[in-house]
């Protein structure tokens, strides 16, 4: 009897995701006759509370969820105070704009109707899903490859410099800053001693000093979110959570002025109130939402023909195994956009998978996303594959809004295969002991 409610729970509630979906599309089908971006907007915000209710129990999932809706948040004084939240003009039209929140909306119910009902009913935390590893060998060789990155860190301080301080510091760094994060997640799981996984800590320290002082917010965001997902997920209240999380935010805009202007003052504090009393609010996430606006007015100009998403697309696919400086410039798109007009950079990863795939884009990445949630916390078996998972929950800085290739797929895919070459040297170190 308690099964047969059960499924009837599930089925009724996937019923109401169905339906509320389904009105959303139709929205968005009515978007191309009617202006309808209010309630796009009001439909998007509602969608994205509806996934972070869904991944309550999770409580990574619940901070990435708050970081999407952030993006659509931003776009309340645009469509309902008419502030100004671009310096770029070229693109800046609400057409497009509507027609972003529809594809982004489209992204945002895919992704809710495959999340599961009660998903991770069980409270479990990921950190328990891995198997972990005891090896002090190995795990004393990725101790040394983390501290070689942290030490090929390059550039020189922005404090009491310039944004161009930043710039060079940005263009004198190559990748292996970001490759950090496969190699502590994989140290982790190479131990299962409390004292050699908190010494861990001493490069996260290190590591943060140094991507701070080098103007590296994001690094360092992506940092402070790997140390919550292995050592705090669960520790504290989902509230407590939340209130840390503000705090992070402060902090990451302070890295972030530091970042433009070389010195924090009052006066630059009180210069960013005295613009949205203007009627002006300029953000990452509205820059990023301009850009994404940009790949549509390229689209829309022909000036991203149907036989360039198609070499881009490849060149996406491509990206999947080779770092963006081996793959050609289409398939860059933010980079490829600004050779035509000027935007902010980055893009949501909804604007992405429209580009490279059209309207089924934004649904496949949705159903993707949802299919690992849904797998990675089905049951508390330890499963490799998984580790992907800490990864995904990690880097939505990157991915969501900057670099879906890199940061989702690529970086996916090799701590994957790091991880397994570890386990299999482990093993065979195993066998020769034997």
């Amino acid at each position: 009897m308690l099964k047969e409610e059960n499924i009837f729970y599930i089925k009724k509630n996937f019923l109401i995701k169905l339906i509320f979906v389904l009105l959303n599309i139709s929205l968005i089908i009515l978007s191309n006759f009617l202006v309808l971006g209010k309630t796009l907007l009001v439909m998007a915000i509602l969608t994205n509370v509806f996934i972070i209710w869904e991944m309550r129990r999770i409580q990574p999932a619940v901070l990435m969820g708050v970081f999407l809706l952030s993006y659509l948040l931003y776009l309340i004084p645009y469509y309902y105070g008419d502030y100004i939240i671009s310096a770029h003009t070229q693109y800046y039209r609400r057409d497009l704009y509507d027609q972003m929140l529809g594809i982004h909306l489209l992204f945002l119910s895919s992704f809710l109707l495959f999340l599961k009902n009660n998903l991770n009913k069980s409270s479990l935390k990921i950190r328990d899903l891995i198997k972990p590893n005891n090896n002090i060998v190995l795990f004393s060789l990725l101790y040394l490859i983390m501290l070689a990155i942290i030490l090929s860190i390059k550039g020189t301080s922005v404090i009491g410099g310039s944004y161009s301080t930043y710039i060079d510091n940005l263009e004198g760094q190559g990748g292996s800053v970001e490759y950090f994060y496969i190699f502590f997640v994989t140290a982790f799981f190479f131990t299962d001693k409390p004292l050699l996984r908190k010494s861990l800590l001493f490069l996260v320290v290190y590591y943060c000093f140094m991507t701070i002082t080098r103007g590296y917010r994001i690094q360092f965001v992506q940092m402070v979110i790997v140390v919550f997902v292995l050592f705090l997920d669960g520790k504290f209240k989902t509230v407590y959570m939340m209130i840390f999380a503000f705090l992070g935010f402060i902090i990451a805009e302070i890295v972030n002025l530091l970042k433009m202007m070389g010195s924090l003052t009052l006066e630059d504090t009180l210069a960013l109130f005295e613009k949205s009393d203007k009627g002006i609010i300029i953000s990452n996430q509205t820059d990023v939402f301009y850009s994404s606006v940009v790949f549509l007015g390229l689209i829309k100009d022909d000036i991203f023909t149907l036989g360039l998403r198609i070499w881009s697309t490849i060149g996406f696919i491509w990206n999947w195994f080779v770092p963006s400086s081996f793959v050609w410039i289409e398939a860059r798109v933010p980079m490829f956009a600004s050779t035509f007009t000027s935007l902010g950079g980055g893009g949501l990863i909804s604007a992405y998978f429209y580009v490279w795939f059209g309207y089924l884009g934004p649904i496949l990445i949705g159903f993707c996303l949802a299919f690992l949630f849904n797998k990675t916390y089905s049951s508390a078996d330890k499963k490799v594959f998984k580790i992907i998972a800490i990864l995904v929950l990690s880097l939505y800085p990157r991915w969501f809004a900057y670099d879906p290739a890199n940061f989702l797929i690529r970086l996916s895919l090799y701590i994957y295969v790091v991880y397994i070459s570890f386990i299999l040297i482990h093993n065979q170190m195993k066998g020769v002991k034997k």
